[in-house]
């Protein structure tokens, strides 16, 4: 079983969210149990990955209620809104329609709601009348009804969008974006907590510094993050890629000059003056340093004495984020530089710059995600459903792939599956 499915949460405390977004939730919760709404409909939105539908299934979970769901494979016009959102708003068990029910007994989830339109389209299966339906759903409704949307701002836009906003709490999902606040230092706190928690149970290592930057290159996208460390528990740590990463591969030149620099020039003030005009990362400058500085001391001392030099700025930046203040970076980055006065002895061979093998590593596991996210693609076109939907049930295709040889021909044949996507697909299930 993938871990995004492994390890979906389960409770409440389980969610990587910060505490006030958690804090508006559950009170919307408890008067809607109290019978006393003041918003019948919640609105989450924020961009993809970072939690919105997974809350509300757990809230549900916890309070013992179903989720009615609409997603995006569902047809969202006036008629099948009708036909679905009212009767599960209203009544309190699509089994016992008819029986009026004193308090709400599960949620209505309309997923991707940014995507309901008002216009009218000839074209069948289209999304018409759907938002100014919707409205009046929500002010009749008995059951609560959480919308999740990534273009809040585009919906807002729309004909009669303004009737469902105001009817609705709008909770933004921001704490998973860098800034210096109370909010996004719970988020990340909980976060590492969890990343932690997850490799000690799958019996991994690795180390902090990586896993810091796996949290960096998704931006905190909690999906991407399990990822890309399932990734390595696939594929592995070493070995090497002649894939690099286009952003890396566009930036070599430049770090090559700097790197060049730093080793080979005894001028502390010209490394940083190559530094002046880099489009490369603080964190990068110090991989490239640390993969080819064997190469480049030659004796025992200077290797200690530019180890320790390098330790302590990435002690520094170890602190940095710790600390959110982002700003101090450029000492750490300075540190480094001062690997250029440490070497004492400078080789005078030519020595062929290694690219770092994190980064390596870092590319490999993204091509691994992207041939997943093909693969993917092909499995809900073929069953008619979401890509998440389909991403959720990963693991029952793959059970069936490794077990049922005839099932496993049948769909490599009908979806022109490639050999990596066959073995891909092999893999997860075992």
């Amino acid at each position: 079983m993938v871990w995004v499915e492994k390890y979906r949460p389960k409770k409440i405390a389980d969610l990587i969210v910060s505490d006030s977004i958690l804090d508006q939730i559950s009170k919307w919760i408890d008067l809607w149990k109290e019978g006393t709404p003041v918003k019948k409909a919640m609105i989450l939105y924020g961009p993809p990955g970072v939690g919105k539908t997974t809350t509300v299934h757990v809230i549900a979970n916890e309070l013992g209620w179903p989720v009615v769901e609409m997603n995006a494979s569902d047809l969202r016009n006036r008629d099948s809104m009708k036909r679905i959102a009212l009767m599960a708003s209203i009544y309190g068990d699509l089994t016992t329609i008819g029986e009026n029910r004193s308090g709400p007994n599960k949620i209505v989830l309309i997923d991707e709601a940014d995507n309901i339109f008002e216009g009218r389209s000839r074209q069948s299966g289209g999304d018409t009348g759907g938002i100014s339906e919707l409205a009046k759903i929500i002010k009749s409704t008995r059951n609560p009804i959480v919308l999740t949307m990534n273009e809040y701002y585009e919906f807002r836009r729309k004909s009669s969008a303004s009737e469902i906003i105001n009817e609705a709490l709008n909770i933004e999902f921001l704490q998973y974006k860098r800034r210096n606040d109370t909010d996004y230092k719970q988020f990340r706190m909980k976060l590492l907590a969890r990343i932690n928690q997850i490799l000690r149970e799958e019996g991994i290592k690795i180390g902090q510094s990586q896993i810091m930057d796996i949290v960096e290159r998704n931006e905190n996208d909690i999906r991407g993050i399990l990822n890309d460390i399932e990734s390595i528990r696939d594929y592995g740590q070493g070995g090497a890629s002649s894939q690099a990463d286009v952003g890396y591969r566009d930036s070599a030149q430049n770090i090559y000059k700097a790197i060049s620099t730093t080793f080979k020039s005894q001028d502390y003030n010209k490394v940083l003056r190559t530094l002046y005009d880099k489009d490369f990362t603080t964190e990068d400058y110090m991989m490239w340093i640390d993969q080819n500085l064997p190469d480049e001391a030659q004796e025992p001392k200077d290797l200690m004495d530019a180890y320790e030099v390098l330790s302590r700025a990435d002690r520094l930046v170890g602190r940095v984020f710790k600390k959110q203040h982002y700003a101090f970076k450029m000492y750490a980055e300075e540190m480094s530089a001062g690997v250029s006065v440490m070497i004492k002895e400078k080789n005078e061979h030519y020595v062929k710059y290694k690219f770092p093998e994190i980064i390596k590593s870092m590319s490999r596991m993204r091509e691994a995600r992207r041939s997943r996210e093909q693969l993917l693609m092909k499995l809900s076109v073929a069953a008619h459903t979401s890509k998440r939907k389909t991403r959720d049930y990963f693991w029952f295709y793959s059970y069936l792939a490794t077990r049922d040889k005839k099932f496993l021909e049948g769909i490599e044949k009908m979806l022109q599956l490639s050999d990596k996507e066959v073995a891909r697909l092999k893999k997860s299930g075992k």
